[in-house]
This record gives C-alpha cells, structure tokens and sequence, in this order.
C-alpha cells in the first residue's frame, strides 16, 4: 500500500484516499447540470452533498465488515481461527471499503435529500446516475500504485509491451482497475445520452438502469482481481453484492409489471433464464482455474451476464407498458 502524504486530525492520508475524496467530489459536481436544468437550484444539490458523502462512507465500511461478519459463525463451525474482530467495523479509520456499499449509500443519501428538500420522486437519484460512474472511474484510477485493482498474471506479450501492466512478485498483471475504469466511462457515456434524452423526472429509473449495469458489469470485473480484496476463503464478496443489486432492481421491475393487467409468462422464464444464469456463473467462476482455459470460463460469465441483463430489461419494458 502507500505510503502517508500527510496526517490529518492525527490520522494518515494517503494518495489514494485523497484521490477517492476527489472522486466522490467530481460526481456530486457533475449531478449538478441536471438539477439546474431543472431548476432545483444550489440549495438542493448542497442538501444532495450533505447527504450522499456520510452514507456513502458509512456504507461502504459496513459493506466491507459485513462480509467478515458472515464468515465468523462459519469459522466457528470449521475451528478456524483468524482472530477476527466483529467490532472492527467501528474502527473507520483503519480503512478497508466497499465500493458496491458506496454506491448503494449514495443511493440512500439521495433518497433522503429527496424527502429533504420535497423535490419529486426519484429526481435526485436520477441525477446521481451521472456522477456515480463519474467518480467510480476517478476513483478506479487513483488505484494505480496503491496495491489494489491488480488482476491475474498476463501471459499475452502484446499486453505486457504496451507498458500498462503492473508488476506483482516480478510477475506483470492484468491491470483490472484500468478495464473497470474504462467500464465507468462507458457507463458514463450512457448514463449522460439518457439524461439528455429522458429530461422529465424519471422516478428514479435513470438510477435503476446504471445499478443493473455496474452490478452485471462488476461480477466479471471483480473477477479478474487477484489484490486478495474483500476476498473470504474462496469468496469474492463484490461479486455477490454486484449481483444482489442487480438482481434487487430486477425485482423491483419484475413486481411492477405483475401488477399490470393480463398474464406476463415472460417474467416466468426471466426469472428461470437469470437463475440459471446464476448458477452457470458460478460454475465457470470455479472454472477459472480448473478448466485450464480462462478465456473460456470468462466467456461464458459474460455471455451469462448478457443473458440476465436481456431479462432484466425486459422486465422493464414489461413494467412500462
């Protein structure tokens, strides 16, 4: 990890943590432009700030402990002992956070600076669709030399030339935070066409669309790592929050089009086609290392993840008849 740049209130700041504050602080200005276009004003978006920045924070750590705290009673059935400390989560200063809890805190946050400032439904978050792969892609970057974000041993000598593989035990690495990196850009791009496109309060929905797609994007990228990161035993707890937020606004979606008149058989077999999807992930997850092909089992999670973000779109369309 890095080295201290400089203390603060007694506590150590580091490159990466400054950069992970100017990240968070880049997405917040960039929500800015949809609120004034609709005329909410600074005031909201300070209440916006105010909001989104501590239970981003709060999230995120409890994120992280959380995935510690469900292996303790499992160590505890398998007498393995790692001394682990279920009141380390109080300890913020000790750093260790998730990025899928960030994500959802802000979501939270933006929530509450709605019924805060009594603005409509959902238009706060719908302005936090922007910022959020905004400061993902900062914050990704500001990875660079910390110890985080390095993937599995490149075997390919053109990657390896092109001077953007880091080294780990001698060993160059897929360097994971540039391609989550380039994801968030792509996010962003999106994310930014549909704001323009869709000028009127979308209750929320503009949100709900980047969740699925970082969450579906995310299982494969948080694959790839090999930092040790969030990882317990053989479990790489990103990839299940990734995929529980995905799956969470899929249900969302999925009741409200229930709720539509007539029978929608297609909810039926989306939910069969995603859960099978999820088990066929899981599987070539294993087969990452025991297939004797990466490429392959890779493949195969992405063309999972493509069919589960059909599905979920789907119940969208469904939802908005």
């Amino acid at each position: 990890m890095e080295n201290t740049l400089l203390t603060l209130f007694g506590q150590p700041l580091t490159r990466f943590g400054l950069g992970c504050a100017l990240a968070a602080l880049m997405g917040l200005v960039l929500c800015a432009p949809r609120l004034m276009r609709r005329g909410l004003g600074y005031g909201v978006w300070i209440r916006l700030c105010v909001c989104v920045l501590p239970f981003a924070w709060l999230m995120a750590r409890l994120f992280y402990a959380l995935a510690g705290w469900v292996m303790i009673p499992l160590e505890a059935i398998f007498d393995l002992d790692t001394g682990r400390d279920p009141l380390e989560v109080l300890r913020f200063w000790h750093g260790g956070y998730s990025l899928v809890g960030a994500v959802l805190g802000a979501a939270l946050g933006a929530w509450l600076a709605e019924k805060w400032a009594g603005t409509a439904r959902g238009e706060l978050r719908d302005a936090l669709a922007v910022g959020l792969p905004a400061a993902i892609m900062v914050e990704r970057l500001c990875e660079h030399g910390s110890g985080l974000g390095l993937g599995r041993y490149v075997s390919a000598a053109w990657l390896t030339g092109t001077g953007l593989c880091p080294q780990m035990d001698g060993d160059f690495v897929h360097p994971v935070y540039l391609y989550e990196a380039a994801v968030a850009l792509i996010l962003l791009i999106v994310m930014l066409v549909l704001s323009l496109r869709r000028r009127e309060s979308q209750g929320g929905e503009l949100l709900r669309i980047f969740l699925v797609l970082f969450g579906l994007t995310q299982v494969i990228l948080e694959s790839l790592r090999a930092d040790g990161h969030l990882v317990e035993h053989f479990v790489h707890a990103q990839q299940v929050y990734s995929i529980c937020v995905a799956v969470g606004v899929m249900i969302c979606w999925s009741v409200k089009a229930a709720r539509k008149p007539g029978r929608h058989p297609a909810l039926t077999v989306g939910w069969v086609l995603t859960l099978a999807a999820v088990g066929v992930t899981i599987w070539a997850e294993f087969g990452v290392d025991r297939w004797g092909n990466p490429l392959l089992a890779y493949g195969v999670m992405t063309l999972c993840m493509l069919v589960i973000s059909v599905v979920a779109f789907d119940m969208k369309r469904i939802a908005d008849k």
